[in-house]
């Protein structure tokens, strides 16, 4: 019988294959009333929206206002359609740089709290230096580079 080496393609529980772990940092969301909401989010350039987890969402959404319901669904990787839970936009903070950003709701089965995809990355103007395993981001007038 032969043996094999399990490797997790898709892993945000702090396990490392290879010396590789996925990009976590902190994102904050301000509702309406100033409140701010603070979520781990995975960074990920493969997804073409950015999510919150309908877990998540349920807890904070009462904090964050400008959220509707949403029309979209949303193409798994297995082709599978998930309907989204509802949409946000609003302003986004990471490290003190803000942006506008929006966000569908769905779940992720646990898998990620807040999957930051290209369009917010890229209204953050994010480069991802993968030998530092750092991300540079711009906005409002200023920017950082923020750490794994």
């Amino acid at each position: 019988m032969e043996q094999y080496d399990i490797i997790d393609l898709y892993s945000t529980d702090g396990g490392e294959a290879q010396n590789c772990k996925p990009f976590l940092h902190h994102v904050a969301f301000t509702g309406p009333q100033g409140e701010t909401v603070h979520v781990k989010a995975l960074f990920d350039e493969g997804a073409m929206v950015s999510a919150m987890c309908a877990t998540t969402f349920d807890s904070v959404k009462h904090h964050l206002g400008n959220w509707t319901t949403s029309t979209k669904q949303l193409r798994m990787a297995n082709g599978a359609l998930v309907p989204s839970k509802g949409t946000w936009k609003g302003e986004v903070t990471i490290a003190g740089v803000k942006a506008q950003g929006e966000f569908e709701v769905f779940s992720s089965g646990r898998g990620w709290k807040f999957l930051l995809g290209k369009p917010m990355l890229k209204a953050f103007k994010a480069i991802h230096e993968y030998e530092t395993d750092t991300v540079y981001i711009a906005g409002n007038g200023t920017s950082t580079t923020i750490h794994n």
